[in-house]
């Protein structure tokens, strides 16, 4: 149903007789099993487009609760709402444009990052060169009550110059349907962005949180961003938005961050009383290392990112595990301390391990009714281990 919002239906949905079809659609109505029944309900009123692309918005606006907190007035599309950036990380990437009352925001899409701008009280050129998302784009800010701090165009954001020095460039990070993470794959290419700073000097890039690192530019900072524990987004910051440093990692919605510096190689040692696991901000940041001297942490092993340490320090950028035993690998070993300490239901994680985690568990004998545990495979210089733990304190 995701193609059922096109331009002509986003004509319907945006008219008042729209508005009232919407309103008569409650959650119970958009679950799968009642979508038959829906859609011949509306049909009685609707054309069949109508129909269908009501019930699309409609479902699209209960997921889009998870990035918008006003996702029940807004309108999307399937694709469109994946790619958006959410408000949580729009807003805070705006504080980056601070100093600049204008900013373009190229690539627009259905305005996520439009709308972050916009509230932080900028003037936005918003650009993309879709008509359907230009046209949400155009819906979103105006039911939102930014209309008048936004302009929003159709056309290739490598057209013009736009008329700002700053910009927020989203560019498409998927060809032909499959995802690509070198810069130079995206649309447009990275050399076709950074041609635009002779017009505008400060940007930021978004890429793919799973970028490549080999040809990122040596003059820009690169930012990976993290949301409730998931790293959902990487940004390249050029000019006065770059902080001066390599590389940094943000964890929202705290707003923690952790920059890379110069630091000591730490040092390779047995597993100690508790196992951290670094976020996966801090993993792609390559700032494991400034953690473990933060945290006074070793590493198991030099090229495996968990880290452990004898004290349990809080900190917000790892998830830290009471460390119970730690075994060298055997299953049949390991389902004998299972019973010896209790355990009734079981956690795998791994790292550095080729084990399936989930098949591995089923192979797992536990006590009926037992105590939670983790069980962590990994490496320890260089031999596979299995850690017991307990939840994450």
């Amino acid at each position: 149903m995701h193609e059922a919002i096109t331009l002509e239906t986003l004509d319907f949905l945006l008219s008042e007789r729209g508005a009232a079809v919407l309103a008569t659609l409650k959650p119970d109505d958009l679950h799968d099993r009642a979508i038959l029944s829906t859609l011949t309900r509306l049909r009685r009123t609707c054309s069949p487009q109508e129909a269908a692309a009501a019930m699309t918005l409609a479902r699209l606006r209960l997921r889009g609760r998870a990035k918008f907190s006003r996702a029940d007035v807004m309108f999307f599309t399937e694709e469109a709402l994946q790619q958006a950036s959410g408000e949580t990380i729009s807003r805070y990437r705006a504080r980056r444009y601070a100093a600049f009352g204008r900013v373009a925001d190229l690539g627009c899409g259905i305005g996520g990052d439009t709308i972050g701008l916009a509230a932080a009280s900028h003037e936005v050129i918003a650009v993309d060169r879709d008509l359907l998302r230009a046209r949400l784009a155009r819906a979103n800010v105006r039911v939102l009550g930014l209309g008048e701090r936004v302009h929003v165009v159709c056309a290739d954001l490598r057209q013009q110059p736009w008329g700002t020095d700053a910009a927020f460039i989203d560019p498409s990070r998927r060809v032909e349907g499959r995802r690509v993470f070198s810069v130079y794959e995206m649309e447009p290419p990275l050399a076709d962005i950074l041609a635009l700073r002779r017009w505008m000097p400060h940007m930021g890039v978004k890429v793919h949180p799973g970028v490549e690192d080999l040809g990122l530019p040596s003059d820009c900072e690169v930012e990976f961003i993290s949301e409730n524990g998931t790293c959902k987004e990487a940004v390249l910051w050029f000019g006065d938005l770059s902080t001066g440093v390599p590389r940094r990692a943000t964890l929202l919605p705290g707003g923690h961050t952790l920059a890379w510096e110069e630091v000591e190689p730490v040092p390779v040692g047995p597993p100690g009383a508790y196992l951290y696991e670094p976020d996966p901000a801090v993993i792609r940041a390559h700032v494991v290392e400034h953690l473990a001297w933060q945290i006074g942490a070793h590493k198991l092993d030099e090229e495996i990112a968990y880290l452990t340490g004898d004290r349990a320090v809080q900190t917000p950028f790892a998830r830290c595990y009471p460390i119970w035993e730690a075994l060298p690998f055997n299953l049949k070993e390991l389902n004998r301390r299972l019973r010896a300490l209790g355990v009734g239901s079981v956690i795998v994680k791994k790292r550095g391990s080729a084990v399936d985690p989930e098949a591995f568990r089923r192979r797992l004998k536990t006590v009926p009714g037992g105590r939670p545990a983790v069980v962590i495979l990994t490496q320890a210089a260089d031999r596979p281990i299995m850690l017991i733990c307990g939840e994450a304190l």
